[in-house]
């Protein structure tokens, strides 16, 4: 779950009514221009990924989540 500046012009280029997945408030840096949810917020997303892929793939495995 982070995202830099790349990401944006990448989304930008190839979605351009996309929305912008960056945001001041909810993201924390983590060096070289790369940023990640805040972990309240990574915990949440992480919660949501986990629910859903347990419901929609009960026999599958989850080994992680980046």
């Amino acid at each position: 779950m982070t995202y830099s500046y790349v990401h944006t012009k990448i989304n930008e280029a190839a979605f351009p009514n996309a929305l912008n997945l960056y945001d001041k408030e909810l993201m924390t840096g983590r060096g070289r221009g790369k940023y990640w949810y805040k972990e309240e917020i990574r915990n949440e997303g992480k919660s949501f990924f986990i629910e859903n892929l347990n419901k929609y793939f009960p026999e599958n495995e989850i080994i992680y989540i980046v």
